[in-house]
């Protein structure tokens, strides 16, 4: 196909994107994914082709334009909606390719290094290449996407491009040459090049020097850091001239000039592609990385030469920073003649020097002196750098991460540092400038400006806010007196005119990120916070006193909270400065007014939360209940008290009861719900103080709670019966038994009450305090039925939306009742499969939704557990029931459902005694690699529902043996896959646990082979310890299976003489990162059967290393196994809510549908296993351990 006709066809598919249609849409999707095929030599240039569709002018599309669709390339129709269409397939495409290795179809190598080069580039340069924003949005989105495996790996050269090519006022000639100075200056001093005592000029004498110095990594990384960084310059001067164009509007001019440009871009494009050939971060030793960017990026003196109009000259302040990275404000101001004070003017844009203006009264300055554009093009460059941060903000804390911040910090901590002083330093300046002409009629022009100022620092806090959630940086601990005094300075700010101007919210959105820091360090870093921490303290306190009661201050005054709730609940000593201060908390007085000024005003209801209850009550019940997401001032004040309470206990209590007796007498019932959520916090720790929770309720709250039960509530006797539900929530575990069981036919009328607040309140109560009656359920039957038959008759007419309490206190209900449930039949089934229907066209509600699946899984396996004794309903008869809505939700692709449809078929399946027709055409569905391929979102559920295969393998016998090797292929697709890796595992897993051993033995040598190739290529991560798990696995059933070879001798017809190094170098290093118990005594047996083997016997320092292995694990554990939790079992009944649920995943597991399945067989006696395998070499081992001291754990072991 033409290039000309491929873009045609795009533009077209596009097009047809445009109509709305779902399956016209589906189509066009499948058939652009046919034209673009990952695994295809022309796959490079169709890429290119798309973005050329996606950068094309609106010029070419413009119905002025009279040149024809063949003289525009095809690109007549490319509009705005179909750019728009074509960067959303961009995105798909990666998400369908990215993740998938190349061997199973995914995208090639250089496939992924074209898209991403063409995104830097987009993204970095959007506005003048005259993307529009919601395409610009799709681009960046797609970036980061990217970026959260690749960044900083293979995007550290990022960092560089928009340090000193977008931010810096650096001359790009300047830097390339000054760059490439400094590595020809340190390959000389190497000995390498002597370019002092030659004339080489050459960049091919260079390169050779490079070439021959073959030790010398760290000077072939700089190299490649340089090319990339000239490559780029070159690039931006072609984006550049082609802007100039734009800005022309001539649309002819545009038309044609965009082909050449886009081809000039393309060979940018490749450039930067191919200089991954060269060393990379990849394959680079962190030291060689720190050395190379040490010499090529060095700290020396920049000098800022300051114009001082009022003495008409330069004052010269010499700083180590980075001598390239400044900004300069002859690019800020547009009058040169405010910069001509005399003849030594360093030249803009060089090595070592800049220009800054300082600001006098006497200036005149107006809107046309100023570069309104400065700080807002530089400030779109640097979200990018913050965008590319934001993954940090939810990474754990390991070794792998830490290198990373480390590489991130190294080439930019300096530069943050700078733009940290630098925009304080000006927002001063201009801010007293702005202050000198308040009142005039000019000096609102200088108000965007300054508000661009603040918005950098947000921007470089934020950074921090995201480094700091993982580590401590360095660079911060040197400087915290000038960051923190920023930020206290900053906190306190608040001119009423600027933040009338602020119509982004610029002002409030600083002070939350301010304030998130220093959450952090009162949390994680407090030695370092400790000398500023009393003045933070007793500033955001100020600062919480001058927020208002408006909305758009919540976040603010929740963040200021949630500071002050850290705070508050860490021991601060004396303060070490020398004013010696100490902690404000301790001081009884400002402890008062704390809670009276600001907990208290926070803590009750407002008008506000008034409206929520009656326009939104569930989503207010939520907030009630802390289960939503949103930010609070109540919750986050309820979460400061009880802090406090924690921590200052007493004189809290006192302070509080004084608050609570001045409301407790008055007929405001919003004060008299305030002082119940007073007493709640004072009391919300089982036996504080003398407070007792059920006389409490019988004296002062239960005359109320019964008499209201039946009658028809105002909204301020609404509020009491919900204050005294959640006082029921909050200490149900409290609450006596007899009280409790008074309590739930109460509740049950509660569930019938008119105000739908009210109802879910009363379900959560009553699902959280059945457990506890659970004994008396002969007494309270009726009445659970009753609450049972309202809840469904509420879900029936509630709409789609549902409501998460009705559908989790039904789930607690069938837990309950159970037996009695059971005797309904398939009723019940029936009507919980009707409520599912409910819900699949529109599942606005993920919560409810899983308790309906909960609840449907609880159902089933009441009964099918039950079928054999004649009780329960036959499996044949649900499978009518269940089985069309199920197949209707995987044919249809109920996404928000599929994974719950595969977890409640592993049920069935489990109960199945014949392979039906269904179970083996899913069976084969399963065993298709294109099923996998197309729907990864569901491989878990797909996973788990092999397994289950595996389980049943005695029905399916055949077809498992003759797919094996397709089975094996999917796992080795699955495990290279870079979202399935971990949970591939549990699929081999699944195959040695569950497969007898003649179903896989001739494929062991391979199942190996993948498994070590696995660990070459990904030496770091938390997928290596499941891997291990996996090793130690296949050892321990190896052996059950008395297989004449072990896994050691399957590594050495491997490769012979490996074993030794395996052990020590990958499989115990990892092994000691195990914190599953169950994988702990895997690893115990598979250590005992490979110290047996012959190569370990042979090698007395590898004995004594797995022996050690060995030791640290059973020290002090019980290798023997537990009995796995089963959710159904009445003890358990409590546990199953306890979970927590993130429905941001595509797959949510099912606690009903998890029966507790081990790695290894019930029957296995794990420690019996073991000493059976060291009996045999228990001499060696008392004549090589007993000496030592040690391995009293192990010896102990011997029979």
């Amino acid at each position: 196909m033409s290039d000309i006709s491929f873009i045609r066809s795009i533009i077209s598919l596009c097009r047809q994107s445009l109509s709305g249609n779902k399956i016209a849409i589906k189509s066009a999707e499948d058939q652009m994914s046919l034209l673009v095929k990952s695994h295809t030599s022309e796959t490079e240039l169709k890429i290119a082709l798309i973005f050329k569709i996606i950068l094309s002018p609106q010029a070419i599309s413009a119905p002025e334009n009279s040149l024809t669709d063949d003289e525009l390339s095809g690109l007549k129709l490319a509009s705005s909606d179909v750019q728009l269409w074509a960067a959303i397939f961009l995105k798909n495409f990666i998400r369908s390719n990215f993740d998938t290795s190349e061997s199973f179809g995914g995208a090639t190598d250089s496939t992924r290094r074209i898209i991403k080069s063409f995104l830097i580039i987009c993204t970095l340069n959007s506005d003048k290449l005259g993307i529009s924003t919601p395409i610009a949005s799709q681009l960046e989105k797609t970036l980061l996407m990217i970026s959260d495996r690749d960044f900083p790996e293979s995007m550290e050269h990022v960092l560089l491009l928009i340090s000193y090519c977008h931010l810096s006022d650096i001359n790009p000639l300047v830097l390339v040459e000054t760059l490439t100075t400094r590595l020809q200056t340190e390959l000389t001093q190497r000995g390498g090049l002597n370019t002092l005592n030659t004339n080489m000029n050459t960049n091919s004498s260079f390169n050779r020097a490079l070439t021959e110095s073959q030790s010398n990594y760290d000077l072939k990384y700089a190299d490649y850091l340089i090319n990339h960084v000239k490559n780029y310059v070159n690039l931006s001067r072609s984006i550049a001239s082609y802007n100039n164009i734009l800005n022309s509007n001539n649309i002819i001019e545009i038309s044609r000039c965009f082909f050449e440009f886009f081809n000039a871009l393309v060979e940018g494009v490749k450039n930067m592609c191919s200089l991954r050939n060269s060393v990379t971060l990849k394959e680079l030793e962190m030291n060689k990385f720190v050395k190379s960017v040490s010499f090529l990026f060095c700290q020396s003196t920049l000098n800022t030469h300051t114009a001082n109009p009022v003495s008409q000259s330069y004052e010269v302040d010499c700083n180590p920073s980075d001598s390239l990275f400044y900004f300069d404000d002859r690019n800020l101001f547009n009058e040169p003649k405010l910069f001509q004070y005399g003849p030594n003017v360093p030249e803009l844009g060089g090595n070592q020097h800049n220009v800054q203006m300082l600001l006098s009264p006497s200036m005149f300055v107006n809107e046309s002196t100023l570069n309104k554009g400065y700080y807002k093009t530089k400030l779109s460059s640097f979200k990018l750098f913050m965008n590319l941060m934001k993954k940090y903000k939810t990474r754990t804390y390991d070794n792998d991460t830490l290198c990373e911040l480390k590489i991130i910090l190294t080439l930019s901590d300096v530069h943050l540092l700078y733009l940290y002083k630098y925009f304080i330093y000006k927002f001063t300046q201009f801010y007293n400038f702005y202050k000198s002409m308040k009142g005039s009629l000019t000096s609102n022009f200088i108000v965007p400006m300054i508000l661009d100022l603040l918005e950098f620092i947000r921007q470089v806090i934020k950074i921090f806010v995201y480094v700091h959630s993982i580590d401590l940086p360095e660079s911060f601990e040197d400087n915290a007196q000038l960051y923190f005094s920023g930020i206290i300075n900053l906190l306190q700010f608040n001119d009423q005119q600027m933040v009338q101007n602020d119509t982004r919210g610029t002002i409030l959105k600083m002070k939350v990120a301010f304030l998130k820091l220093l959450k952090y360090y009162a949390e994680r870093y407090q030695e370092v916070f400790h000398p500023f921490v009393f003045t933070c303290i007793e500033d955001v306190v100020k600062l919480c006193r001058m927020t208002t009661q408006d909305s758009s201050e919540d976040k603010l005054c929740c963040a200021a909270l949630d500071f002050l709730s850290v705070a508050s609940s860490t021991h601060w000593g004396s303060s070490p400065t020398a004013s010696a201060r100490s902690n404000p908390f301790m001081n009884n007085a400002f402890l008062a007014e704390i809670i009276q000024t600001i907990i208290v005003p926070n803590i009750g209801f407002r008008e506000c939360d008034l409206m929520l209850l009656d326009d939104c009550p569930i989503e207010f019940v939520q907030r009630e209940m802390d289960t939503n997401s949103c930010s609070s001032r109540r919750f986050s004040s309820i979460s400061f008290l009880k802090k406090l309470v924690s921590s200052i206990g007493q004189v809290c209590q006192q302070i509080i009861a004084q608050v609570a007796t001045k409301v407790a007498s008055s007929n405001d019932y919003k004060l008299k719900e305030l002082y119940l959520q007073l007493i709640i916090c004072i009391n919300f720790k089982e036996g504080s103080g003398e407070f007792n929770i059920n006389n409490y309720f019988n004296k002062y709250l239960k005359n109320e709670f019964v008499v209201l039960a039946q009658t028809q509530l105002t909204q301020e006797q609404r509020l009491i019966i919900l204050a005294i539900i959640k006082y029921i929530i909050t200490f149900h575990n409290l609450f006596s038994e007899i009280n409790t069981v008074a309590l739930i036919p109460y509740l049950v009328l509660y569930i019938n009450n008119s105000h739908e607040a009210v109802r879910s309140f009363s379900a959560e109560a009553l699902s959280r305090v059945l457990a506890k009656v659970r004994l008396h359920k002969p007494k309270l039957k009726t009445c659970i039925l009753q609450a049972l038959d309202n809840l469904l008759t509420l879900m029936k007419s509630g709409g789609k939306a549902g409501n998460e309490f009705y559908s989790k206190c039904t789930m607690k209900i069938f837990l309950y009742l159970r037996e009695d449930v059971r005797e309904s039949g398939m009723l019940m089934i029936e009507i919980v499969i009707s409520l599912i229907k409910m819900v699949t066209d529109n599942p606005v509600n993920p919560a409810y939704n899983h308790y309906l699946f909960e609840s449907l899984s609880i159902l089933l396996r009441l009964n099918l557990q039950t079928e054999s004794y004649g009780v329960g309903q036959p499996l044949e008869n649900i499978e009518e029931s269940l089985i069309p809505m199920l197949a209707m939700i995987i044919q249809q692709e109920m996404h928000p459902f599929i994974p719950y449809s595969l977890q409640v078929l592993c049920i069935m399946l489990k109960f199945a005694n014949k392979a039906s027709t269904t179970y083996l055409q899913l069976l084969n569905h399963l065993l298709t690699l294109e099923t996998w391929k197309v729907s990864i979102a569901n491989a878990q559920g797909n996973i788990k529902l092999l397994v289950c295969y595996f389980e049943k393998h005695s029905i399916f016998e055949g077809e498992i043996t003759k797919n094996m090797e397709n089975i094996l292929n999917i796992f080795h697709f699955c495990l290279v896959h870079r979202k399935l890796s971990k949970h591939s595992l549990d699929m081999i897993n699944g195959i040695i646990r569950y497969l007898p051993l003649s179903y896989y033995v001739t494929f062991l040598k391979s199942i190996v082979t993948v498994l070590l190739t696995y660990i070459h290529n990904n030496k770091t991560g938390e997928v290596l310890v499941d891997v291990m798990t996996t090793v130690s696995l296949l050892t321990v059933y190896l052996h059950l299976h008395k297989y004449e070879m072990s896994f050691t001798d399957i590594l050495e017809s491997i490769q012979v003489g490996i074993t030794g190094s395996f052990i020590q170098m990958v499989y115990l290093p990892n092994l000691k990162k195990t914190l599953n118990m169950e994988a702990k005594r895997v690893h115990a047996v598979a250590i005992a059967k490979m110290a047996t083997s012959t190569n370990v016997q042979n090698n007395n320092e590898l004995f004594m290393i797995l022996m050690e292995g060995l030791d640290d694990l059973i020290s002090g554990e019980n290798v023997k196994l537990d009995t796995p939790k089963d959710m159904l079992d009445p003890d358990n009944m409590d546990e199953i809510d306890k979970v927590e649920i993130n429905f941001d995943v595509s797959y949510v597991r099912l606690q009903a549908a998890n029966d507790g399945k081990k790695l290894l067989d019930r029957n296995i006696n794990a420690e019996d296993v073991i000493k059976d395998l060291l009996a045999p070499i228990s001499g060696v081992m008392k004549r090589n351990l007993s000496m030592s001291g040690k391995f009293t754990s192990v010896l102990s072991l011997i029979r």
